[in-house]
């Protein structure tokens, strides 16, 4: 692992139908050399790419905070 790379608590990675085949074929094969080059080749990137930073959707936000980078607008909330 890279200095200084935060990991999140989870990663979630998607795999394509023809990924699954693979996958599954790889178990029922028990095909070591396969499964390394498909860990390699195929999760690993997805999670690299998972794991960088990006922006986050709505729901993921704490619920009653506003953001630092809204806050850094000179966003202000306005009370009811």
């Amino acid at each position: 692992m890279e200095r200084g790379v935060r990991l999140k608590e989870n990663t979630v990675i998607t795999l394509h139908p023809e990924e699954m085949f693979r996958l599954n074929a790889i178990l029922l094969d028990e095909d070591r050399d396969a499964a390394l080059d498909f860990l390699a080749g195929v999760i690993k990137k997805k999670a690299d790419a998972a794991s960088k930073p990006h922006c986050r959707p709505v729901f993921e936000l704490e619920r009653g905070k506003t953001p630092e980078f809204i806050k850094d607008l000179g966003y202000r909330r306005e009370k009811c």
